[in-house]
């Protein structure tokens, strides 16, 4: 009888180890998930617990009194440690981290306090049975606490299980039950010491296991599709991605991050923010919060654009309690480079170019030769109207970053045709729209933009008397439509394909600003430009604005 029950316990003990070193082997090809490493440890331990289990039911081992106290020893060891790593895995899993802090400094010297006050006691004891006596109480202490440890990790694991949509309770039970059935099945076997017989608790740890790695998602916080979209999305995109904890400790990164710091993933994540990203400062990093910050990278100090979103286990939950922060930080140090340089520009053009021309004028006054004279006035004066948009282009773009306003479109259609039949330019000004359209937008962007299509309808033709009507349609959509039609030669082929495809050359060029200032303007309201033939002769230009309130 005797000899049969060796033989089942090496025989369950084998199949343990080769279970759970199978199941190891399977975690490893997926080590770069983000709680991969834990948990790959706590198996590979399973699987030593397994093979000293396996070694001390050995004939040869049980009949050799120090080589079966070291087996014993090491199964007692192991099963003391597995509390620590499983707790280190409950961290990384439910996403609060592995990363060192002071309270997790504490809690393990918490953990080796009682095994170095044991040594002590070892090395100065006066006899066995004093030692005995003083290690006892260590030792228990020792197992009370990791206990404590044990159940908090589990706690973590199962209101994951019930807060997380995607996290089903089975696959937690599955998980918990195959760290806990070696204990269990000990406890239940009377067997309080842990080192005896645990054959039959190993064996359904490595099975339950081998469940877990092959059917859940057990060594990411996230089920697989999350992870699979984390790796196509998140991991592809141009812009810094930071998932912060509560405490300002890195939780997660993109590959970006990595390379525009220069750093690898695995050392950044745990540690401080601050520690890691040179230039944030006293920067504070608070949900909703955005700016501008300059940071060291690997190409040097470059500005970045930032902004703080709360994550949520769901969007129901509140913000004000996140589980974490996102922080996306996106270089802009190109961009600025770019805005500075046509502001400079702009400013050369509005004031140096636009003095200098009103001194060339005056001089024209004095040339004798009325064709000379002529046109020079001419040419100069186009450059001042040239330098006049470009200024009223820059109005515009400042006037559509202000907050959007209600605006009525008819009042400010009427505005424009007043202005213009007081002007000495000839013309014709029609307007069919109701008594009044409301819509929430930017005033100045609408008015400078409908200014410039009446002012081309009126300018740019060919009849001895302009047409130009103006017409506000609401459709069902609460989209509203503001047309201006001529009876000019209609726009040239080669300016709308230049509208259309967004950019000039030196050899397809347009003949000027107008259009482009009209379509910079339509664009930074959100709304659409259309062009069209007007038959027999002229063009229907139509700009369809949308309510920004909507």
């Amino acid at each position: 009888m005797a000899l049969l029950e060796t033989l089942g316990a090496l025989a369950c003990n084998a199949v343990a180890a080769i279970l759970l070193g199978w199941t190891a082997w399977t975690a490893f090809q997926s080590r770069e998930q983000p709680s991969a490493e834990p948990f790959i440890v706590l198996l590979a331990t399973l699987m030593l617990w397994a093979v000293f289990a396996f070694g001390s039911e050995l004939p040869a081992v049980s009949s050799d009194g120090p080589l079966s106290t070291i087996f014993s020893l090491g199964q007692f060891g192991i099963a003391l440690v597995i509390p620590g790593i499983w707790i280190v895995y409950a961290l990384s899993y439910t996403g609060r981290g592995t990363g060192l802090t002071w309270r997790r400094i504490a809690l393990l010297a918490g953990i080796a306090l009682p095994v170095a006050l044991s040594g002590i006691v070892i090395a100065v004891g006066q006899s066995e049975t004093a030692v005995e006596r003083m290690i006892a109480p260590l030792i228990g202490t020792e197992v009370l606490y990791l206990f404590v440890l044990y159940v908090y990790a589990t706690y973590l694991l199962v209101d994951l299980g019930g807060s997380h949509a995607r996290v089903s309770n089975t696959h937690v039970a599955i998980l918990v039950g195959g760290v806990s059935a070696p204990y269990l099945i000990s406890l239940v076997g009377n067997n309080t010491s842990l080192v005896g017989s645990t054959s039959i608790g190993l064996l359904l740890s490595g099975g339950l296991l081998a469940v877990a790695v092959r059917r859940y998602p057990v060594m990411t916080g996230f089920p697989k599709a999350d992870y699979v979209a984390r790796t196509r999305v998140v991991e592809t995109l141009q812009e810094v991605i930071v998932v912060l904890d509560w405490d300002d400790h890195i939780l997660d990164v993109n590959e970006t991050a990595a390379d525009v710091f220069d750093r690898s993933a695995t050392t950044m994540i745990g540690e401080p923010i601050r520690s890691v990203v040179d230039g944030l400062g006293q920067t504070d990093l608070p949900v909703g919060a955005t700016g501008t910050v300059a940071l060291q990278t690997s190409k040097g100090r470059r500005q970045f654009q930032f902004s703080v979103s709360a994550v949520t286990e769901s969007p129901a939950d509140d913000e004000d309690n996140p589980v974490a922060r996102t922080v996306l930080f996106r270089d802009v140090t190109d961009q600025q480079t770019r805005e500075q340089r046509l502001t400079v520009l702009n400013r050369i053009l509005r004031h140096n170019v636009r003095n200098d021309l009103d001194v060339v004028l005056a001089y024209a006054d004095h040339i004798d030769d009325g064709e000379i004279q002529t046109g020079i006035q001419e040419s100069t004066t186009d450059l001042l109207e040239l330098s006049r948009k470009a200024r009223e282009a820059e109005e515009v773009m400042t006037a559509s970053t202000t907050p959007p306003e209600t605006v009525d479109l008819t009042a400010v259609v009427e505005t424009i045709v007043d202005q213009f039949r007081t002007r000495d330019t000839p013309g014709e000004i029609s307007l069919d729209c109701p008594d009044e359209v409301l819509i929430t937008s930017h005033r100045t962007v609408i008015q400078q933009a409908l200014s410039e299509l009446v002012e081309n309808a009126i300018t740019h033709t060919d009849k001895d008397i302009p047409q130009a009507e103006i017409s506000i349609r609401e459709d069902e959509d609460g989209v509203v439509e503001i047309a201006v039609k001529d009876n000019g030669p209609g726009l040239p082929e080669r300016e709308q394909q230049i509208l259309a495809t967004g950019t000039e050359t030196q050899l397809k060029h347009g003949q000027g600003i107008g259009l482009w200032f009209v379509n910079w303007a339509v664009s930074q309201l959100g709304s659409d430009l259309q062009i069209e033939q007007k038959e027999p002769v002229g063009s229907i230009v139509t700009i369809r604005l949308r309510d920004t309130a909507t």
